[in-house]
């Protein structure tokens, strides 16, 4: 009997190029070896509950699941540099450049900010969810949103007065540019 790290040597001979191929006719080249490296790392860690000789099935499904994924992350970044660059487009319009500079730094906040993090305030606010959607989308319970939410909204606080120093004090105070509160739902 081969141990864990055998047995994944073993699979990934086996069904990396297939995995490979798959990949690459979903993504394309540029991405295929990034799907591939997702497969086999949720591969690792699902090593114990894989059964023997089912393994290539098991690998063809993540694949799916992590192509799928990536997509909708695209789809959600395309959907938020739309909307930001709807913002920016609109704040030049209006002559409103205090708009844009206020939206580069929220961006820059979020950059600072963890992924777990940006996922959580950016599917709140910017897709204008209700915090029971959100807790869902995100697969906690509503309770453990809220505490989450809490947490990540006082790191953005933080980073955000962190960010503008140079802001006189009555530009930023109290105000933070999160689109959608807690109590409004």
């Amino acid at each position: 009997m081969q141990g864990p790290a055998g047995r994944m040597t073993h699979v990934f001979r086996e069904h990396a190029d297939d995995i490979h191929v798959y990949a690459r006719w979903r993504v394309g080249d540029d991405e295929a070896s990034d799907v591939v490296s997702e497969v086999f790392l949720a591969a690792w860690r699902s090593l114990g509950s894989l059964r023997p000789g089912e393994e290539r099935a098991w690998l063809f499904g993540a694949a799916r699941r992590i192509v799928l994924a990536r997509r909708r992350q695209s789809v959600a970044r395309t959907a938020l540099t739309s909307r930001l660059t709807a913002i920016h487009d609109r704040a030049v319009a209006d002559g409103l450049a205090e708009q844009v500079v206020l939206t580069d730094r929220v961006h820059q906040v979020l950059n600072a900010l963890s992924e777990a993090d940006r996922e959580l305030l950016v599917t709140a606010a910017w897709f204008d969810l209700s915090p029971a959607e959100a807790a869902k989308v995100l697969g906690v319970s509503r309770p453990t949103y809220a505490v989450r939410m809490h947490r990540a909204r006082n790191r953005f606080r933080a980073a955000f007065n962190r960010i503008l120093p140079d802001l006189p004090a009555d530009t930023h105070a109290g105000t933070y540019p999160m689109p959608v509160s807690e109590g409004a739902r």
